[in-house]
Order: C-alpha cells, then sequence, then structure tokens
C-alpha cells in the first residue's frame, strides 16, 4: 500500500471520528458482486473496522507509567510470553502517518483506534507497516522482528492482547507523543526503550547485559557536548558521522538530536550509524530514526560490533540495497498497472467493435 492511500484512508476516519455515528454493516452487495471487497470506505464497519467512537481517556503518563502500563495490558489480557507484537503494536502506533502541529488530531485518532476490532487493528498495522516500509525499507526491514506478526493468523488470546495494548498504549498518550508534526517534540520520549524494558524479564535483561541509559542521564551528556560552545561551533562539523557501537533503541541519540535542534542544528546533514546485538532492541531503533526524523543518512546494524568491525559499512551497503530492492518493485507494480489498463483499453475496444 503507498503511503498516500493510508494517509487519505486515515484522514477520512478522523474526519468520521469527529462526528460520531452508528456503525452499520455495509449491504451484501457492497463493492464488488461477490461483497467481499478490499472497501476502502472507513465508514465500511464489514472492511474498516466502525466509526461508532465513544469518547476515550488520555493522559500523557512519563515514560515508565507508560511502559508498564503496556506490559500489565498485554500479560494479563494474553498472558503469552511473546513481547515483538505488543512492541510491534506501539512501534506501528508511533509510525502513524497523520502528524499535527502540537498532536492536535491525536485525541480523535486515539478514539478512533480504540474503537476498532482487533483483527482491523492488526490488518491496520500491517499497512502502517507497509507504507513505513516503502519509504525507509532499509529501517523497516530490521524492524521486522516486531512486525512480522501481522502477518499471522492469530489467535483469540493474541487478538486480545493486541486490543488491550492498542487500548493502553492510547491511553497513556503515545499518539500525543507521537503524533507531533515537529520532530523535535516527537523525539521528547524513547517509548519503544520504556515499552522493550518493561515487557522483557528481568532475567532476559541481565543475560543479554542489556541496561537502556537513562534518559536523564543521556539529556546530561549529550548536552555537556554542548556546553561553552560558541555560536559558530553550535553544531558539529557538516556530514560528521556519530556511531554508537551499543546503541539498544536510540537513547543516547535522541537526546543528541534534541541538543542539536535546540541550537538549530539539523540532524539531516550528518550520518547516524546504530548498531546493537538484540534484534528487538535493534527494531526500536529503527522505528525511533523515523519517528524521531533523524534523517536519510541515519542506519540501524544488527551484530555484535566486538566481532564484526565493518557493521557500519555493512548497514549502509544494506541500506542501498533495500532502497534498490523498493525502487525495482515500485516500478514492476507500474509496469504491472499499466499493462492491466492497457489490457482493459483493448478488451473495451473489441467489446465496442464486435457491437
Amino acid at each position: 500500500m503507498a503511503p498516500s492511500d493510508l494517509t487519505s484512508r486515515l484522514t477520512a476516519a478522523l474526519a468520521s471520528a469527529r462526528r460520531p455515528a452508528p456503525a452499520a454493516l455495509a449491504p451484501a452487495g457492497h463493492g464488488q458482486p461477490d461483497g467481499t471487497a478490499d472497501c476502502r470506505d472507513p465508514g465500511c464497519a464489514r472492511h474498516a473496522g466502525t466509526t461508532d467512537c465513544p469518547p476515550f481517556p488520555i493522559t500523557r503518563r512519563r515514560g515508565s507509567d507508560f511502559g508498564e502500563s503496556v506490559a500489565d495490558a498485554w500479560y494479563h489480557s494474553c498472558g503469552s510470553s511473546r513481547m515483538d507484537i505488543p512492541a510491534g503494536v506501539v512501534a506501528a502506533l508511533a509510525l502513524c502517518p497523520i502528524k499535527s502541529p502540537g498532536a492536535l488530531h491525536a485525541a480523535q485518532l486515539s478514539r478512533y483506534f480504540a474503537a476498532q476490532p482487533p483483527r482491523v487493528l492488526a490488518k491496520g498495522y500491517a499497512e502502517i507497516y507497509a507504507a513505513t516500509w516503502m519509504l525507509r525499507p532499509e529501517l523497516m526491514d530490521v524492524a521486522a522482528p516486531i512486525f512480522r506478526w501481522t502477518e499471522e493468523d492469530l489467535d483469540e488470546q493474541a487478538l486480545r492482547g493486541v486490543a488491550a495494548v492498542t487500548r493502553a498504549a492510547l491511553r497513556a498518550g503515545v499518539l500525543q507523543y507521537t503524533g507531533d508534526k515537529d520532530p523535535y517534540y516527537r523525539s521528547d520520549i524513547d517509548l519503544m526503550s520504556w515499552t522493550i524494558t518493561n515487557l522483557r524479564h528481568h532475567s532476559s535483561r541481565r543475560g543479554l547485559g542489556e541496561y537502556h541509559t537513562p534518559p536523564e542521564v543521556a539529556d546530561m551528556m549529550a548536552r555537556l557536548l554542548y556546553d561553552g560552545a560558541s555560536v559558530s561551533d553550535a553544531e558539529p562539523t557538516r556530514g560528521q558521522s556519530f556511531n554508537e557501537p551499543a546503541a539498544g533503541t536510540g537513547g543516547m541519540f535522541r537526546s543528541m538530536v534534541q541538543a542539536m535542534r535546540e541550537r538549530g542544528g539539523d540532524p539531516h546533514k550528518h550520518e547516524w550509524v546504530m548498531q546493537e546485538l538484540d534484534p528487538i532492541a535493534a527494531a526500536g531503533a529503527a522505528v525511533n530514526t523515523v519517528v524521531w526524523d533523524l534523517g536519510p543518512k541515519a542506519v540501524v546494524a544488527v551484530g555484535n560490533t566486538l566481532a564484526h568491525s565493518d557493521l557500519s559499512r555493512q548497514a549502509f551497503a544494506h541500506q542501498r540495497k533495500m532502497q534498490t530492492h523498493r525502487d525495482q518493485l515500485r516500478d514492476a507494480a507500474a509496469f504491472a498497472k499499466a499493462t492491466h489498463d492497457a489490457f482493459r483499453k483493448l478488451d473495451t475496444l473489441i467489446s465496442a467493435h464486435a457491437a
């Protein structure tokens, strides 16, 4: 699905959420003759969920409370040890393409998402992932471990977990944090870190040697780098490369970019390389790279920095490979559409001639 298609559908849904109306099933003949069309009408409850969106309470909670709410919702509703599903739900909501100044639409979109049936939510999250893949295929390839579940036929227990995590994340303000048009405000917090840290069992964290740097410490370290800098030194040299060999979900870079933006700097001018051993944490870093808008020269590599000294080079090679693959798919899709349209016109001409 093209990003514009998803954005248009969510925009229409947003308009519907502002004017709640009772949802009704579409008639049997809706869409294709067999009534099973892939309908794009957000008002069609059969194909796109419901637009009957009752009031939904939202409180922008601090990071630790956010992560605890998500983890509690998942384990109490589903009880599964899988952490890819709840992490993927938070990631998809964070990547939602509708962004507005001051996260103006967060409340309406939260009402809309919270009202949807679980299977509709799973399908919507798959579409968000696909749309983001078309924009940054190399990052979404790294993020695949927390999105592959969207391709599964989830059982009812897992679907209950999807719905519960969705409501918990929305209630804790996920769209208020990530729905702002300004990337500075979207970078106010590392929601993926809080989510993954709370989902992962303490013994698992110890086994991985995974201890995420507290955001207050990361912020202090980033600002110390700029302490006493003159106006001319307010931003690092253009094109400078930053490398984090144990990145986690990217918290150190979040602090660095925030400090840079506060001083008028532009992260798009620099290279950002995050290396991380744990695939789930790396997936969170890839999602954050998009949400925080680190720029086209930001990459995430999965691997052991100590064992592989060329992870940075591999990450940029992977970026070029995935972008080429994306472009080839676009070309193939455009050719297929043009061929289909040509044959349809030919059939019309033949039918007209026969008549």
